[in-house]
């Protein structure tokens, strides 16, 4: 009796041992790993491609204000500013697709940063969530998260879903537990690359979602101040996010300033045209 017990000692000591020694891979532990999550998919899924073409559009666009500006000097045949315009010229659309570009490159960050799971994703998520105890484990949502990414690497996808655990958290906070508590149950992945909605309706997901939400609840006590401060993302928040909406808000107001400008200067050519036709006119009649 004794050695089957020490026998059966030593296999669940063997067990904790090789849970606790699980390794945990995230992005978040090495800069190579930040720099694969957030720029990898980026150049490799050829999102640059679109994004130089977006920025030559941007600037063409653009450029119809400074055209207009050199069609109303040209009216006054004001040589003067002729070498000015040159150079100015060519820095106005830099100064442009510059700004185009880093528009693009931001709104791709955030959209990483925001999460689209695969629908296999998020179902192993929801398991996993449903398992694991919340509370006991202080390595909880690193785990998670390093699980769904390696499941989601085996299931042919080539990138991390989850930055870090904090990050895991805050997303099964803002997709799956605030639209339940909302009860909108707008939980929404992707399916052959194309948007799911209908995932609450499945009954076998909603089951999952259900158990991952119990254990949830029964995890964390003082669960409606968390589901509330949680919804805030802090891979999402912070300096990075107020460093994109200030950009898109100086993005904003600079094409407001652009789009009037080329207006006022645009009437301004108009009114000299007809105010220099009126004046030929009167002329040729004297």
């Amino acid at each position: 009796m004794s050695v089957i017990s020490d026998e059966g000692e030593m296999d669940l000591e063997k067990c904790v041992q090789a849970y606790e020694e699980e390794e945990i891979e995230l992005p978040e532990d090495s800069t190579s790993g930040k720099l694969k999550y957030f720029l990898a998919p980026y150049f490799f899924e050829k999102t640059w491609i679109s994004d130089i073409g977006f920025s030559l559009l941007g600037t063409f666009i653009s450029s119809f204000a400074p055209l207009a500006y050199f069609c109303l000097r040209d009216f006054y045949d004001n040589k003067i500013e002729t070498k000015l315009s040159d150079l100015f010229s060519p820095l106005w659309m830099i100064i442009h697709y510059f700004l185009c570009f880093t528009f693009s490159f931001l709104d791709f960050i955030y959209d990483r940063k925001k999460v689209d799971i695969d629908t296999k994703a998020l179902q192993k998520l929801l398991k996993e969530v449903a398992e694991v105890d919340l509370t006991g484990d202080p390595a909880a949502w690193r785990k998670i998260a390093s699980r769904v990414n390696l499941f989601s690497k085996e299931t042919g996808y080539h990138y991390s879903v989850f930055y870090s655990g904090e990050h895991c958290m805050h997303f099964f906070v803002r997709e799956i537990v605030k639209p339940i508590e909302c009860q909108t149950y707008d939980i929404r992945c992707y399916y052959e690359g194309k948007m799911y909605r209908n995932f609450w309706k499945n009954p076998p997901n909603k089951v999952l979602a259900e158990r991952a939400l119990a254990n949830y609840n029964k995890s964390f006590e003082n669960f409606g101040g968390l589901s509330h401060t949680a919804e805030k993302d802090g891979c999402r928040d912070g300096i990075f996010e107020r460093y994109r909406n200030i950009f898109n808000i100086s993005m904003f107001y600079f094409m407001i300033i652009e789009t009037v400008s080329f207006v006022v200067m645009i009437m301004a050519f108009i009114i000299s045209m007809i105010s220099c036709a009126i004046f030929n006119l009167f002329a040729t009649a004297q």
